[in-house]
């Protein structure tokens, strides 16, 4: 299967999800093995101010860069800006590794065009941005930008199956508005019921919740979809194994282990393989 680089990032973003759930408490029942999850820093207690952090570009650049950069943004932030001066200093900003303010001067640039693609566009560099930032104030700015951009495209073109799966982890991700995020998950499903994206992102959402019963069919769906995923494997079988559904959850357990590639992780299933089957 081939993807494009949207789908691309909002896979990532799905598999970062899995640490997000954790930390939120989500926790298998008796598996021994976990996949490895990136702990998550504790929150800085603040509250982000755009125009400061563009401001302090100027001590982390040369004084003849932010010279050129500062005029600029003058002109981009004027009410005549024109098009190529938004695009350009969006794009200028991304090559000095300031992806977040190019993706401000990016939505400026949608806001002018105001089309499908290029709200997707400035959605997709905030998405991105708020699914690898470290900083929890300036995820969650940049996670409600990427849901004004995303509304944006809905609003335009309702059938973008990939910005209400990108919407909706932007609701999700930091607990902004998670019932709204399900629905348009299931709204996508109803489309699209083959959909990997929100059917995964259901099912670890039903896994956090302990509704095992409709995890295992959100995974049972996924590895039908794609046999060859480890994960999918592995998660059917905490699935079956929260149910109490031992024999299945063995299988699944067994399936992951053929299938996964690190040997660390082998041997982890392992253990929690014999731990189960010498469980009352």
């Amino acid at each position: 299967m081939q993807f494009n680089k949207a789908q691309i990032i909002i896979i990532a973003v799905l598999l970062s999800l899995v640490g997000i759930l954790v930390y939120l408490n989500f926790k298998s029942s008796t598996s021994d093995y976990k996949p490895e999850i990136k702990e998550i820093a504790d929150a800085k207690v603040y509250q982000f101010d755009f125009d400061a952090y563009l401001a302090s570009v100027k001590d982390s650049v040369s004084a003849d860069v932010w010279a050129i950069l500062n005029g600029e943004i003058q002109k981009a932030d004027s009410a005549n800006a024109r098009l190529f001066e938004l695009s350009d200093l969006a794009r200028k900003f991304d090559s000095l590794k300031f992806p977040l303010i190019g993706a401000h001067y990016f939505s400026k640039l949608a806001s002018r065009i105001n089309d499908e693609n290029s709200w997707f566009n400035a959605g997709l560099r905030y998405y991105e941005f708020a699914a690898t930032s470290e900083d929890t104030a300036m995820q969650m700015y940049a996670s409600k930008q990427a849901i004004v951009a995303f509304e944006k495209v809905i609003a335009l073109n309702e059938n973008n199956i990939e910005a209400k799966n990108a919407l909706a982890i932007c609701y999700i991700q930091n607990d902004l508005d998670i019932m709204k995020g399900v629905q348009l998950l299931k709204d996508v499903t109803k489309r699209d019921s083959n959909n990997i994206d929100a059917n995964y992102t259901l099912g670890m959402l039903s896994m956090r919740s302990g509704q095992s019963e409709k995890a295992v069919g959100r995974f049972e769906t996924l590895v039908k979809l794609q046999p060859m995923n480890p994960e999918f494997h592995y998660y059917l079988g905490e699935a079956y194994n929260q149910m109490g559904k031992k024999k299945e959850a063995l299988k699944e357990y067994e399936t992951f282990k053929t299938l996964v590639p690190d040997e660390g992780a082998k041997k982890n299933i392992e253990v929690t393989i014999n731990n189960l089957k010498n469980s009352n």
